[in-house]
């Protein structure tokens, strides 16, 4: 499984956009990319030539990790002339591209926690670098009318005393917006109070129109420049993008660390392209001269051609090469069925109905924009511009436009953290206390609930698991000298811990620190619930089985599997058939007595992976009233692949959120609203079905007692070759069990064992039947 840190991020929307683009093309469609940021202008010949003459001179070999030295004096010569302030190389380090060089500054500034002030519009590389050092990004919204420039005192307003820096891009991309020195001064006056330092990203600092005077942050003095680090690059002002050379320029110690994460990441930057770059700083400048004037040209053009078109306004940029329209009176238009609901369904109606593909700018923090590139030619910008003013010419009001306001936590974590049993009273009755401090009074919740037979306590300060909880199990008595059978701590924002989660045994506690993942907090509770009942009972007349069950006239029948079996598909094609009633979706609890087995599912409502949704027509508008958690409403938040590579994404459609989008989605669903008589809370449980899948096993096996036994305690099916599971076998298939020692597994085995006495056990394999062979089982009359 990928790190957490990677999944809290997303890919490049831009790029992710182009590649699409460049896909369309190679079908034969005729788009026009306005979507990246490169220059279409050729290297520079005597640029190109340097690099030629590098290979010949067979400057091939690694070189410094910070760069070879006269690149870094050409720098320096550059910084001095063009802007006025003064670096010794020493203070020069030269990366793979500026955004390497602003990936090693990060990760050289900021720890665990630190805060990072990122102006928005933002480039959407700055909240991920920011994230992956796990600082934690600080937007600031800037506005239009102040020129999408960040004022001093909403700077101010920013700071607290885990500020570690501001990253401030002059001019900008995704506005094209720039800085007078007036304004910048004012903004340094406040830095200079503050413990801070300022990243500097001046990429497109030669990139400025109708003579705007450039002023780099570093050249407002020794005190400002002593915490700043200007990052900039060849990429834009010299169209070198695929050469991926870029610089760093500050305080020696910070360049110093960056140097030293360098040497173990990139190592040094590309020696051929290191020379080219040089003779970029070092060589004639006339070229870029030219690329502004025919930049400024085109600018001035889409300017003229959006200005007609009624509803939309542009900023006029001074900097780089990007124009940042307002969109906003086009959303809630409708052209061909197609409704734009944000600047995600304009850019897709754009793509599909213009053939023009741009970015939207809620990838850049503001959804009420959307980013053009006029950095291609000027064939390009007028088929572009006719394109686009044709497709806004053809939304219309809709006539009803319905917005469904789901109800939905986006967690920081969002998959099931580590639990580790702790052994010690001493330890539990440490953890206990640290989270009792941590909790206090205020902002405290507590509540009872009944999962099985057990009555767990819920304590934490955490808004959304306490609301779910409430919902998922149903109410259990609090009274006063009424004592739960067990007490679970939910606590976030406990300083220098990692997400996990605990168990004491002996207490029958259950702890977990820094996760708002209500999954995990469930799987938790059940867990807890299944050892008392285990304990409880003593003679294995009670336990937990995991699996999806379903009820046909008062007889049960329960999945049990791993992923790869077909188990939820199954699932959803029984209750396809109207005789079919929902039990449980996930973990059923049994009491075995007097020859009957009595399941019952524990949840007052089912905690459901949206992605189900594919499955059952119904769910849909149910989990619209449903409380959820992680769905998917960004695009860049998508994991569905396949969805990723068609053409048909409900996002890109301008749709609020996708259900499929991720497999960490969950919805509550109350069972009763798929109506009266279409879910059972308790059903007499006749067939537990291990579920295998292969092409060459016979459809079903009926199993013995101990062949039973030991298929479940292994974790694969008897008979079997190889584990069900991927990797590890699990005992049980259940993930819930807190701990697989000797003695859990002895009670497992004695509940199995009870269990397996009224009922029957089979061996299914998904790969050669299907639903229709389960519900012989079912309606078997056993």
């Amino acid at each position: 499984m990928i790190s957490e840190k990677v999944q809290r991020i997303g890919a490049s929307p831009t790029l992710k956009i182009s590649a699409k683009a460049k896909a369309m093309k190679a079908e034969g469609i005729d788009v026009v990319d306005l979507s990246v940021g490169e220059p279409d202008f050729p290297t520079p010949e005597n640029i190109k030539e340097a690099g030629i003459q590098a290979i010949r001179d067979n400057f091939t070999k690694y070189t410094a990790s910070d760069g070879i030295l006269p690149l870094r004096k050409a720098i320096a010569k550059r910084l001095k002339e063009d802007y006025g302030v003064a670096y010794d190389p020493k203070q020069i380090i030269v990366s793979a591209g500026a955004k390497a060089s602003l990936f090693h500054l990060v990760q050289a500034l900021v720890d665990e926690g630190e805060e990072v002030i990122v102006p928005a519009p933002y480039w959407v590389t700055y909240p991920e670098c920011v994230a992956l050092a796990k600082g934690r990004p600080v937007v600031v919204r800037t506005r239009e009318e102040d020129g999408f420039r960040l004022t001093p005192e909403a700077l101010k307003a920013a700071i607290s005393p885990a500020t570690k820096a501001l990253i401030l891009n002059n001019p900008s991309n995704p506005t094209g917006g720039a800085y007078t020195r007036d304004q910048l001064l004012a903004l340094a006056e406040v830095v200079k109070g503050e413990d801070l330092y300022v990243v500097a990203d001046e990429i497109y600092a030669s990139l400025v129109y109708d003579n705007f005077k450039f002023t780099s942050f570093a050249a407002l003095g020794e005190d400002v420049k002593k915490k700043t680090v200007i990052v900039n690059g060849v990429s834009k002002s010299y169209s070198m993008t695929g050469w991926r050379i870029g610089f760093a320029a500050g305080p020696a110690e910070v360049i110093d660390g960056m140097s030293k994460i360098q040497s173990h990441t990139t190592s040094n930057a590309c020696s051929i392209a290191q020379k080219a770059s040089l003779e970029a700083y070092d060589g004639p400048q006339y070229e870029v001269a030219r690329m502004i004037a025919e930049f400024q040209r085109r600018r001035n053009y889409c300017l003229m051609r959006l200005a007609a078109v009624p509803g939309l306004s542009c900023f006029k940029p001074q900097g780089a090469f990007y124009l940042f329209p307002n969109v906003k009176a086009f959303y809630d238009k409708e052209a061909n069925g197609a409704k734009i609901r944000n600047s995600y369904g304009l850019a897709y109606y754009l793509l599909k109905e213009a053939r023009v593909a741009i970015v939207p700018g809620d990838a850049f923090g503001a959804d009420d924009y959307i980013r053009l590139s006029y950095a291609t030619s000027m064939a390009n910008l007028e088929k572009s511009m006719d394109r686009i003013v044709e497709a806004l010419g053809k939304l219309k009001t809709a006539k009803k436009v319905q917005r469904v306001a789901l109800q939905n936590a986006v967690t920081r974590v969002k998959k099931a953290v580590p639990v580790e049993a702790v052994a010690e009273a001493r330890m539990r009755d440490a953890l206990v206390a640290e989270m009792e401090s941590h909790l206090g009074v205020e902002g405290r919740y507590e509540w009872n609930a009944r999962v099985g037979g057990a009555v767990l306590q819920l304590r934490t300060n955490a808004v959304h698991l306490n609301d779910f909880w409430i919902e998922n199990f149903p109410p259990a008595p609090g009274e006063a000298g009424v004592k739960p059978h067990g007490v679970l701590y939910a606590v976030d924002g406990v300083a220098g811990r990692e997400p996990r989660a605990f168990t004491h045994e002996a207490t029958r506690t259950g702890v977990l620190v820094n996760s708002d993942h209500y999954g995990t907090l469930r799987g938790l509770a059940i867990g807890l619930a299944t050892d008392i009942a285990a304990r409880a009972d003593g003679a294995g007349a009670a336990g937990a089985v995991r699996g999806m069950s379903v009820d046909a006239d008062g007889r049960g029948l329960v999945l049990v599997g791993p992923p790869g079996t077909r188990k939820t598909e199954l699932f959803f094609e029984l209750l396809a058939d109207p005789r079919v009633k929902l039990h449980s979706n996930d973990v059923v609890f049994v009491e075995v007595a007097g020859g009957r087995a009595a399941a019952d599912s524990v949840e007052r409502k089912l905690y459901m992976p949206t992605a189900a949704v594919e499955l059952d027509r119904r769910l849909a508008p149910l989990f619209d009233r449903s409380k959820c958690e992680n769905v998917v409403v960004r695009k860049e938040d998508c994991q569905d692949l396949a969805c990723q590579r068609g053409d048909d994404c409900r996002l890109d459609r301008g749709s609020a959120y996708c259900y499929k989008a991720a497999k960490e989605a969950h919805a509550l669903l109350d069972p009763a609203w798929l109506g009266p008589a279409a879910s059972v809370r308790r059903t007499d449980l006749r067939w537990l079905v291990l579920l295998r899948n292969d092409a060459t096993s016979p459809a079903v096996v009926e199993l013995s007692r101990d062949e039973a036994l030991r298929a479940l305690e292994a974790g694969e099916a008897a008979g079997a070759k190889k584990a069900l599971t991927a990797g590890k076998a699990q005992p049980f298939w259940n993930p819930h069990l807190l701990g697989t020692g000797p003695e859990k597994i002895e009670a497992q085995k004695a509940f199995f064992e009870r269990l397996l006495g009224p009922v029957r056990c089979v061996l299914f394999n998904s790969g050669a039947a299907g639903a229709d062979k389960l519900k012989e089982l079912l309606f078997s009359g056993r």
